[in-house]
């Protein structure tokens, strides 16, 4: 089986789907060129109508769009016999729900789906003589004044951590700081997906999480908020992929302050690892694509 991924996408997105692929005995190409040599077309930023090669399954997204628009050719123009072969990638829960709250996606043939990209799990047995940190502080696109008043709580507990700001820093260093911190305390917007959110589950470490409830909740390094123009709720959050193994969710300074004890004092009960490999292994991911597609 050949499969092709048509046109760029975000670098973690393609290196899990040539991952995926490998993994499963698939040949991957890449190609700004179509042709109907490949039995699966991948597509993450642009439409192709599926009647131009009728032997091939398609994946569409994750990349067409932040909010849909049903002026955009992938609703006017996909055909209901196009649904039996193509899936749209939501990456999440909510972003499905969210795209649903701005226009009526059922208005397109091909179904929008929550299909997460598989996250790279490696081996990680943190040695407890090695670790350096309490814990790595997060931050991406919040509003200044949260940053500073969590790295207080922090000064308050005397606690060593490091600062990791988005679009700042090596993810080499990063994930060699994540085995040797005790937990992250992620104070960042919302994640479609969230490959260094998952990324840190997937080294069993805990995650403290100063979530948002909407996508409003953005913010700009000069204190601008964005998607203030919406009527809409744009209800979101930074934890796409969830459960109570990961850690702890929290929504407000008081919450903040009133449940850290309760999360350090139950780091070794969370099991982040064990809920990426049931929800968000590579194999586990490209089974859910190969079941839409209905690929035995």
């Amino acid at each position: 089986m050949r499969l092709l991924q048509y046109g760029d996408a975000h670098h973690k997105n393609t290196e899990s789907m040539k991952r995926m692929c490998n993994k499963f005995n698939i040949e991957y190409y890449y190609s700004d060129n179509l042709n109907s040599d490949y039995d699966i077309i991948w597509s993450p930023a642009k439409w192709i109508n599926p009647n131009l090669f009728p032997s091939s399954k398609f994946i569409f997204g994750p990349q067409f769009w932040v909010l849909p628009d049903t002026n955009h050719p992938f609703f006017s123009d996909s055909k209901p016999e196009h649904a039996s072969r193509s899936v749209f990638i939501c990456l999440s829960n909510w972003i499905e729900k969210l795209y649903n709250e701005i226009t009526d996606i059922s208005k397109s043939n091909i179904p929008f789906l929550p299909l997460p990209l598989g996250v790279d799990i490696q081996d990680c047995n943190k040695n407890k003589d090695e670790i350096e940190y309490d814990c790595i502080l997060y931050f991406k696109n919040r509003h200044v004044s949260l940053l500073n008043f969590v790295e207080g709580v922090l000064k308050s507990y005397n606690y060593k951590y490091k600062v990791y700001t988005y679009g700042s820093y090596n993810n080499n260093d990063y994930m060699e700081t994540l085995k040797r911190s005790k937990f992250v305390i992620w104070l960042g917007r919302h994640e479609s997906q969230g490959f260094a959110f998952q990324e840190c589950l997937a080294t069993n470490t805990p995650i403290y999480v100063y979530d948002v409830k909407s996508m409003k909740e953005e913010c700009s390094s000069d204190g601008r908020f964005y998607y203030t123009e919406y009527s809409q709720k744009l209800l979101a959050t930074a934890a796409s992929w969830w459960d109570s193994r990961c850690g702890l969710k929290v929504y407000s300074n008081e919450e903040f302050i009133d449940c850290l004890p309760k999360f350090i004092n139950n780091l070794d009960t969370f099991k982040p690892l064990e809920f990426v490999k049931e929800n968000l292994s590579d194999e586990v991911c490209f089974k859910r694509f190969m079941d839409a597609l209905k690929i035995c």
